[in-house]
C-alpha cells in the first residue's frame, strides 16, 4: 500500500485538489465508486464531498453515502461494528435520562461556543469527571496525566481519585446495559482498551474492513490518537491499494478534544507533497499568519506557500467602535473572537448601530425568523406574501398581545402548521389575512407598523430594515463568531477582536496550550482575503491574544 501525505495551508485550494484527486483515482478503480473511501471528522465535510464527487462523477448522491463510503469516520465504524441503534449512547433526551439515572445526578450536553466541543453538563462533579474521562480515551492519554492539566488551568476540576469512581461507575453501568457510546466503538474497532487505573493496553480488533481499494482522509490533522487509530486500522485491509492523508498541521486547534496533528504528520507516507500557493490571502496577512505560527515552542517548519497575487492589508485599532463604523453591510465582513463573550460584545455593537449581522453557525440563507419578519414587513408596505412567509409569521406571533388581546384567530396556529395549509396558498394579499387567521386587532397592526412590538426584537429588526433593505437584514453579510466557528470560512474582510479570558491566558503557560494558541492565531488572521483589522484594545492588563 502506498501513502501520500497533503499539506495544505489556509485558501491553498486543498478542497479542489481533494476532487481533482477522487477524479482520477475513479478511473484507475475502474470506474467503480464504491471502491473509493473518504472519511471526515465533521457531517459539513462528508456533506460537501458527497455533492462534489456525485456531480463529478455523474452519480446519486445516496450512491456514495449511504450504499459507499463517503461517511465520517464515527459513521464508518459504526457500519462496520454493526452496532445497534438502541445500544448506542447518544444526545437524544432518552439517552441522556439513562446516564442521569445510572449516575444518579442530572445530566445533560451542550456545545461550547467557544470551542465547538461537546460537552457533558449538569452536577458539576459529575459533568466534569466525564469531560476528563471523554478525553482521556480519545486522546489515549492516562487519566492522572488529563486530570493534572485541566486541575492546573481550572479549580473546579475534582480530584483523580473522584474522576476515577465516576468513570468506573460509568463504564460499569454500560457493561451492565449493554450499551456504548461513539468512543466506545473507535476503541472496539481499533482494538484498544483503556481503564481509568490501568491506562491504555491492547485488545482485538472488532468489526469488518470495507473492501475498498484506496481511502481519502481529509482534515487530519484534527483527529486524536483514537481517530488515527481507527482510520489506520480502515487502511489495514488487503484491498486497499494507496490512500491519501491530507491536512494542515497548523490548522490543529481542537487539542481540548483530544486532536493533535503529531497523528497525521506520523504517517509513514512514501510522498508528501505542499500546496505551493495560498489563493486567499496576499502577502501581509500570510506573513502575519507564520509570524504568529513562529512563536510556537515546537514544530514549526516553513512549508514556503507563497502568498496570493492580489494586494492586502493589515490595521492594528484599539477600539472596536473603529471597525464596526467602518462596516458596511453591503460588504463581505467576519467578525471574529477567542471566546464566546467577546463575540457578543462584536454583535451588540453591530446590531446598537442598526447595522444587520448574523452569527457564523447560522446556516445560509435566510432562517425562519427571518423569512417571518420579511413576511409581516412586506405585508405592511402593502404587499404579497406566500403561504410558506405567513406559516413563519404566525410562529413568531403570539396568540394574544400584552393586554389580552386576540392576535390570532382560534386554531390558526395548528392549521399552519400542516404543510398542505401553506402550500395551498400561492399568495396572500393584505385584503385577505382575515382568511387566513389575522384578528382585527393584528390586521390593524401590521398595516400600521405596530406589529413589530409583537414579536421580539422587532423594532430591532424593522430599523435595519428601513436602513438597510429588508432582504439585507434577512440575509446579512456580515457574520460574528468566535474563531473555532469560522474555521474553513473565508471574507474579504476580517476584524479580530484579540480580547480573550483569564481561563485562556491560564492555559497559554501551558506548553502545549500555547502552541496550540500560535495556531488558532494563525486560523484567525487567514480567514482574510484582503483585508484584516487586529483590535488591540488599549486596557491595562486585559488579557489577549498575541497576534501583531
Amino acid at each position: 500500500m502506498k501513502i501520500a501525505r497533503l499539506i495544505g495551508g489556509a485558501g491553498t485550494g486543498k478542497t479542489t485538489e481533494l476532487l481533482r484527486i477522487m477524479e482520477a483515482a475513479l478511473g484507475s478503480l475502474g470506474g467503480d465508486p464504491l471502491k473509493l473511501g473518504f472519511a471526515s471528522f465533521t457531517r459539513a465535510a462528508r456533506a460537501e464531498a458527497v455533492t462534489r464527487a456525485s456531480k463529478a462523477w455523474g452519480v446519486d448522491e445516496s450512491l456514495l453515502s449511504v450504499r459507499g463510503w463517503f461517511r465520517t469516520v464515527h459513521s464508518t465504524v459504526y457500519r462496520c461494528l454493526g452496532v445497534s441503534a438502541g445500544q448506542l449512547l447518544t444526545e437524544k433526551q432518552a439517552d441522556l435520562e439513562w446516564l442521569s439515572q445510572a449516575l444518579g445526578v442530572r445530566l445533560g450536553t451542550q456545545v461550547d461556543d467557544d470551542s465547538g466541543r461537546q460537552q457533558f453538563i449538569g452536577d458539576p462533579t459529575v459533568a466534569s469527571a466525564l469531560n476528563c474521562w471523554s478525553l482521556c480515551r480519545s486522546s489515549l492519554t492516562p487519566l492522572a496525566e488529563v486530570v493534572r492539566r485541566a486541575r492546573s488551568v481550572d479549580d473546579n476540576v475534582p480530584d483523580y481519585a473522584a474522576i476515577v469512581r465516576v468513570a468506573e461507575r460509568y463504564e460499569t453501568a454500560k457493561r451492565l446495559d449493554t450499551r456504548t457510546d461513539f468512543t466506545d466503538m473507535l476503541l472496539r474497532f481499533s482494538g484498544i482498551n483503556v481503564s481509568p487505573t490501568e491506562g491504555v493496553f491492547d485488545g482485538i480488533p472488532e468489526g469488518d474492513l470495507p473492501e475498498v481499494s484506496a481511502w481519502l482522509f481529509d482534515e487530519q490533522q484534527d483527529a486524536s490518537a483514537l481517530l488515527d487509530a481507527a482510520c489506520k486500522r480502515l487502511v489495514s485491509a488487503p484491498t486497499v491499494r494507496w490512500c491519501y492523508v491530507v491536512g494542515d498541521p497548523f490548522q490543529a486547534i481542537y487539542g481540548f478534544a483530544g486532536s493533535t496533528a503529531e497523528c497525521f504528520l506520523a504517517w509513514d507516507a512514501d510522498k508528501v507533497r505542499t500546496m505551493p500557493k495560498s489563493y486567499r490571502c496576499p502577502a501581509p496577512i500570510l506573513a502575519l499568519g507564520e509570524k504568529c505560527l513562529r512563536r510556537m515552542s515546537r514544530g514549526y517548519f516553513d512549508r514556503g506557500i507563497a502568498p496570493a497575487d492580489h494586494e492586502g492589508s493589515v490595521q492594528e485599532v484599539d477600539d472596536i467602535d473603529e471597525v464596526i463604523n467602518k462596516v458596511d453591510p453591503h460588504d463581505d465582513w467576519l467578525l471574529i473572537a477567542r471566546t464566546n463573550f467577546q463575540a457578543n460584545r462584536l454583535f451588540a455593537a453591530m446590531c446598537a448601530r442598526d447595522k444587520p449581522v448574523r452569527w457564523t453557525s447560522t446556516s445560509d440563507g435566510p432562517h425562519a425568523r427571518a423569512v417571518g419578519l420579511q413576511c409581516l414587513y412586506a405585508l405592511e408596505k402593502g404587499e404579497p406574501v406566500t403561504g410558506i412567509q405567513w406559516s413563519r409569521a404566525l410562529e413568531l406571533l403570539p396568540q394574544k398581545d400584552k393586554e389580552k388581546q386576540t392576535v390570532i384567530a382560534r386554531g390558526t396556529k395548528t392549521l399552519w402548521k400542516k404543510p398542505e395549509t401553506a402550500a395551498s396558498w400561492d399568495l396572500i394579499f393584505p385584503s385577505e389575512l382575515e382568511e387566513v387567521g389575522a384578528t382585527e386587532m393584528l390586521q390593524k397592526a401590521i398595516a400600521s407598523g405596530e406589529w413589530i412590538s409583537l414579536v421580539d426584537r422587532g423594532g430591532e429588526w424593522r430599523r435595519q430594515a428601513d436602513k438597510w433593505g429588508a432582504a439585507l437584514a434577512a440575509e446579512p453579510k456580515v457574520r460574528v463568531g468566535t474563531i473555532h466557528s469560522v474555521k474553513g470560512a473565508e471574507a474579504d474582510n476580517v476584524a479580530l477582536l484579540t480580547t480573550t479570558s483569564r481561563l485562556v491566558a491560564l492555559g497559554d503557560e501551558d506548553v502545549v496550550q500555547h502552541d496550540e494558541e500560535c495556531r488558532i492565531a494563525y486560523v484567525a488572521v487567514t480567514r482574510a482575503k484582503k483585508n484584516l483589522w487586529i483590535i488591540n484594545e488599549g486596557k491595562a492588563g486585559t488579557p489577549r491574544m498575541e497576534v501583531l
